[in-house]
């Protein structure tokens, strides 16, 4: 694929770790500077917080913007997913604006590793890997039309695009 890439997205969710059952229905566009490594971190992301109608995405990069996230019934962000690693500053600073703060990301020992000692003073702060190869073989089975069945359960997730099945374990560092 070349050129603004521009998709119409068909999520079927099966949460089983949140007890919900959804269809998720939107058209979104991959963003200008937006690898598609991140754009499925995040459509991903999306996916694990939709059991809840007040879960949001991204549509346009703002700085300090969770990828994905969830507002309370006065509009504040209550959960906020970041898709990729961010530095310890960019870290510390979402811990101070968000009341919960998600890292979902490929996994990045030698990262974790440096994060890890900071963490102690950052109780708001959950992470989240899976591995490289997964995230890799979604981006190349995308089409511009993406119909998914995504199964969340404790520790896993599934998804099937109606030609391919991939699966992978959710790792939590924190």
């Amino acid at each position: 694929m070349t050129g603004p890439f521009v998709f119409k997205v068909r999520l079927k969710i099966a949460d089983l770790f949140h007890q919900a059952n959804h269809l998720e229905t939107f058209t979104t566009a991959l963003q200008k500077a937006e690898t598609l490594e991140h754009f499925v971190l995040k459509l991903i992301g999306y996916c694990a917080l939709s059991y809840s109608d007040k879960v949001r995405w991204l549509n346009s990069r703002e700085k300090s913007s969770p990828d994905v996230w969830h507002e309370d019934d006065s509009g504040l962000i209550e959960n906020a997913l970041f898709a990729g690693a961010l530095e310890l500053d960019d870290v510390q600073k979402y811990a101070k604006l968000y009341s919960k703060t998600i890292i979902f990301m490929v996994h990045d020992e030698e990262w974790f590793n440096a994060l890890e000692p900071h963490l102690i003073a950052l109780p708001s702060i959950r992470i989240f890997s899976v591995e490289q190869v997964w995230i890799d073989d979604l981006v190349a089975a995308l089409t511009r039309s993406l119909h998914w069945d995504v199964i969340i359960e404790d520790g896993a997730i599934a998804i099937s695009n109606g030609t391919d099945y991939f699966q992978t374990d959710v790792q939590r560092l924190s």
